[in-house]
Parts: structure tokens; C-alpha cells; sequence
């Protein structure tokens, strides 16, 4: 059971690591709106903005991700809810609901200032759920084989 919550573990932090570089290359590819020392000005800020947004991202993703390694508490591991707060729980809590409300309090100033952030804010719990489903099987199905033996043996 060790190996596959590792297993998951890594796959979660492989998949925020996909999600920020992803992100990263999104707000590079953006070009400046005007020209002249004032708007390249606010563009290499708006860079900056974006990049400590995404530091700040990387370091949410990476702390959700270990809270998998709950799932080596068995009474976690059996419980569903609190599996899945331990696989997406603490990504919506960490990483969707304050990206979701700095980007409402930004709406009204900048209308797409935080747009992709918030995107690929969703886009990781949405995964890390599908994630929560795979483990969930095969916990079961290993339960199963358990259950099989000491009832067999």
C-alpha cells in the first residue's frame, strides 16, 4: 500500500509541476499592448506580477501535495472523505478558493490580470479527484485481495 500512495504522491507533484510550467509559458507568451518606455514598463511589471503568482502557486501545489501521505494513517486511508480531503481537499482549500478570491477582488481593476491563474487553479483539484478515484480503486481492489486471503488462508 506504501508504494502506490508514493506512486500517487508523485504523480500529484508531477502533475502541479506540469500545471506551473504550463503556466509560466502562458504568461510569458504575452506581448506588450503599446509602445513606449511606459508600456514596456507595466509589461516587464506585469511579468513580475505574474511570476510571483506563480511562485506562490508552485509552493501551494507542492504543499498539497503531500498531504497524500495522510493516506498512510489507515484510519484515512479507509475513511473516503477523508481520503479524498487528503488528495483534493487541500488543493481546493490551498489553491483554488484564494486564487478564485483575489481574482474576484481584481476583476473590477483588470478583467483578465489573473484569468489563466484561476483557470489552472481549477484545472489541479479537478485532476488530483481523478487521481483520489484511481487510488480509491485500487484500494478496494487490494482490500479485496486481502479480505480473499484471510478468509481463504
Amino acid at each position: 500500500m506504501h508504494k502506490i500512495i508514493l506512486k500517487y504522491w508523485i504523480i500529484d507533484l508531477l502533475v502541479g509541476l506540469v500545471l506551473y510550467v504550463a503556466y509560466t509559458i502562458t504568461i510569458m507568451n504575452k506581448t506588450a499592448t503599446g509602445s513606449g518606455f511606459f508600456s514596456n514598463v507595466l509589461y516587464l511589471l506585469n511579468i513580475v506580477l505574474n511570476l510571483g503568482y506563480s511562485l506562490l502557486y508552485l509552493t501551494a501545489v507542492v504543499i498539497c501535495s503531500f498531504t497524500v501521505f495522510l493516506n498512510f494513517i489507515h484510519k484515512v486511508r479507509r475513511n473516503a472523505v477523508l481520503s479524498w480531503l487528503s488528495f483534493s481537499g487541500a488543493p481546493i482549500l490551498g489553491v483554488a478558493i484564494p486564487v478564485i478570491s483575489l481574482w474576484i477582488s481584481t476583476y473590477e481593476v483588470s478583467k483578465n490580470v489573473l484569468t489563466e491563474l484561476l483557470i489552472f487553479s481549477i484545472v489541479y483539484p479537478c485532476i488530483t479527484t481523478i487521481l483520489y478515484l484511481r487510488f480509491r480503486r485500487k484500494n478496494r481492489i487490494l482490500n479485496s485481495f486481502t479480505s480473499t486471503d484471510t478468509i481463504a488462508g
